[in-house]
């Protein structure tokens, strides 16, 4: 009989272990689901007034506009503390209205013994933490130690009921209101202040397009360091602008925007015409450089382009970028303009490559097809009777891109470059050479062949799908608040 009455009793201990449910943070059901008015959430039936409590936290919420949440659970994940895990739990649902932030939680682990009290920002003046710990205290604890969880819990959210509409609590109460439908009306001045910032770029732009240079159907041809910079940045933004797209759908199902709001849209117009900005006047930088052959030309233009355009920097502060570049390479370029004198050592002018552009008759062939690869610049001195002239050869953007060619001994010697001398198809593969080849003199090396790989038709599957969706007339929705963690807590 003994080895019965253990048996039994030894069962009766694991099926109450096994029925202790350590409840995630998506397990514990919120109770919108049944309804707008309903507030308490008792998954394991610890709570016999519900009722009660719900009409007592509607009527809370009619007159302070105070939006609260119960939640009774038996036990939650180990892996949290109780503050750490209501917090979560009051963001996830979003008590409290979005903006004021007014939600309050109190979150009880029976299990665990301990209660927790969570308020959102607009609360946290009405009821500060020394005040929710009180009620805790003299409300929560003596009845939870008789195990009276219906009775104290009832009890603190009559106490919080008093406290938030006695006299002395309702003039802060009507501020909170006030700020309220203040940041409700808040969009109207954030959406005119977005127009203003707009209405400003836009002046930016017209009056930066205006200082556009005219260019000849050849020099819109040439290729700049500055339109790699431009396309880079389209693809950039681009690129940023799915990316964005994507975090703000995920940061609203998620709730990581939960914070977000009109008085953000003019931060963010600023952010993306700033960027937008920057590379306009980029483009700009690169349509001078395109307007001049000679480098000293063109970094005096940019020079002046800057000084009189300053005030750009207001609307991009990127464009310092710009400016620290082209500081460095006037510094870095100070030697290779300074003036050099000629055999009886007098000074010597320094040819206008915008005016002679070919270099001509100083420059060789293979010396302009250099520049031309953007390995070399040479720049040309000459003497004032022009019987003399010195040329100073400066490596270029591409020098590293090149090598000498073994042949004309030109720095005009390609990287390894393939050449496809059969193209692929559906039904056989292609074939390549990879070889290098001098841009002067045109002689070629071979490397070696290079099987391509047949082509591959896209398969195209279709799927139907049917969506069905049900709505619920009797569901409802927290407001949308948040919570840093405020409030208070205790155990019994």
């Amino acid at each position: 009989m003994k080895k019965l009455s253990f048996a039994i009793l030894f069962f009766v201990f694991a099926f109450t272990a096994l029925a202790q449910k350590h409840y995630k943070l998506n397990e514990i059901p919120d109770p919108k689901k049944n309804g707008q008015d309903e507030f308490v959430s008792d998954p394991d039936g610890y709570i016999s007034n519900i009722d009660s409590l719900n009409r007592l936290i509607a009527k809370l919420e009619k007159q302070t506009k105070v939006e609260m949440a119960v939640v009774v659970v038996s036990d939650f994940d180990q892996d949290h503390e109780d503050a750490e895990f209501a917090t979560a739990l009051f963001n996830k649902w979003g008590i409290g209205k979005k903006g004021s932030n007014n939600g309050l939680l109190l979150f009880v682990a029976i299990d665990r013994r301990k209660y927790r009290f969570i308020s959102g920002y607009g609360v946290e003046g009405l009821l500060p933490d020394i005040t929710l710990k009180h009620i805790g205290e003299n409300s929560l604890v003596p009845a939870f130690k008789e195990g009276q969880y219906s009775d104290g819990i009832l009890n603190a959210v009559q106490k919080i009921y008093d406290v938030l509409t006695d006299g002395s609590s309702r003039d802060e109460i009507n501020s909170l209101i006030a700020q309220q439908k203040q940041k409700e009306n808040g969009w109207k001045f954030n959406l005119l202040y977005g127009g203003l910032v707009v209405l400003l770029f836009f002046g930016a732009f017209k009056i930066l397009n205006k200082q556009a240079p005219t260019l000849s159907s050849e020099d819109k041809k040439k290729k700049t360091s500055y339109d790699s910079i431009f396309i880079k940045g389209c693809v950039s933004m681009v690129f940023i602008a799915f990316a964005l797209v994507f975090l703000f759908v995920f940061g609203m199902v998620s709730g990581l925007f939960a914070n977000f709001g009109w008085k953000d849209v003019p931060l963010v117009l600023y952010i993306v015409l700033a960027i937008v900005f920057f590379f306009s006047y980029t483009y700009q930088l690169g349509n001078l450089r395109k307007l001049h052959n000679d480098d000293k030309n063109f970094m005096d233009e940019a020079k002046s382009f800057q000084r009189k355009n300053w005030w750009m920097l207001l609307f991009s502060p990127l464009i310092v970028i710009m400016w620290l570049k082209h500081l460095s390479l006037r510094s870095n370029t100070t030697n290779r303009f300074a003036p050099i004198n000629d055999s009886k050592n007098r000074p010597m002018v320094r040819v206008d490559r915008d005016i002679n552009v070919e270099g001509s008759p100083y420059l060789t062939k293979g010396q302009r097809e250099e520049e031309l690869r953007q390995v070399y610049d040479y720049d040309i001195w000459e003497s004032e009777d022009k019987k003399e002239h010195v040329i100073k050869q400066w490596p270029a953007e591409k020098y590293s891109h090149f090598s000498e060619c073994p042949v004309c001994h030109f720095k005009t010697f390609s990287e390894p470059q393939e050449i496809t001398t059969q193209p692929a198809t559906y039904s056989s593969q292609g074939q390549a050479k990879e070889i290098k080849r001098c841009e002067n003199c045109k002689h070629e090396e071979f490397i070696k062949w290079i099987t391509l790989a047949m082509l591959v038709r896209e398969s195209s599957s279709s799927s139907s799908s049917s969506s069905s969706s049900s709505s619920s007339s009797s569901s409802g929705s927290w407001g949308g608040g948040s919570s840093g963690g405020g409030g208070a807590g205790g155990s019994w």
